[in-house]
């Protein structure tokens, strides 16, 4: 992959002169867009994230919740239904966020105070009928998201029903940090390495916190684990591989 990547730049060099070359990454996305463009990779210069900076490493540790026990207490607490008729996205994210504090103060869902401190709205997603939605949650540690860390609280008829989540728990950051490399480069790196022949639209590229699956099992309560930063570039609307985003 690195040796893919300085036959990339050079080539880069060469037809583009230093292609905006400035502090150890590429400034002009333009340019870079329409360099991957010619290779089948479609990217907006306007989603190219402009900056990075020195990180630390992360280190976690799967916190431990009783599913069972959490949704009993939620069915306990007496919400008020959101009216019918006027449910805007805006209803359900306040009356989620009531039912994390109102657990948080629960002795027995206690653990939710830990998850209101770093739980930022995602997104909300409706079915068909107007019946469920769904508002979920992601952890984010010091403005970036940690993934495979969220919550998600169903609704059905206006009322708060279900909470699942997977979440993992900042213990502190490594004392020492490391430069990052650049989203420009992260593109570079996912040009060296994709394999795929069909068009690529990427459709968001983003710097989280990330543990692999075979680091972690966050199936597993007392699990913990390192993340590292790491730029994600989700594309073709689902499909998103992770470019480790310490430089070597």
């Amino acid at each position: 992959m690195i040796i893919a990547l300085i036959i990339t730049n050079g080539f880069l060099i060469a037809v583009y002169g230093n292609f905006g070359m400035g502090g150890g990454g590429f400034t002009d996305h333009n340019a870079l867009s329409e360099f991957l463009a010619e290779r089948n990779i479609y990217v907006d210069a306007e989603i190219i994230p402009q900056n990075h900076r020195e990180m630390s490493i992360l280190f976690v540790q799967n916190l431990e919740i009783d599913h069972d026990q959490i949704n009993r207490v939620l069915q306990s607490i007496a919400f008020e239904p959101l009216p019918p008729g006027a449910r805007e996205n805006a209803d359900y994210m306040e009356a989620a966020n009531l039912a994390i504090q109102l657990l948080g103060l629960n002795e027995e869902a206690a653990v939710f105070k830990t998850i209101a401190e770093h739980a930022v709205f995602c997104r909300i997603e409706r079915d068909d009928d107007g019946r469920q939605t769904i508002v979920s949650y992601k952890n984010v540690i010091d403005g970036i998201t940690l993934e495979k860390s969220h919550i998600t609280l169903l609704f059905e008829d206006g009322l708060p029903i279900h909470i699942e989540s997977e979440w993992l728990e900042a213990v502190n950051f490594h004392n020492r940090k490391q430069q990052t490399i650049s989203a420009a480069q992260a593109l570079l790196l996912f040009l060296a390495q994709i394999d795929d022949k069909k068009n690529i639209y990427i459709d968001r590229i983003e710097m989280i916190y990330w543990l692999d699956e075979t680091i972690i099992d966050t199936q597993t309560a007392i699990a913990s684990g390192t993340a590292f930063p790491t730029w994600k570039i989700t594309y073709n609307g689902t499909e998103a591989v992770h470019i480790l985003a310490y430089k070597h």
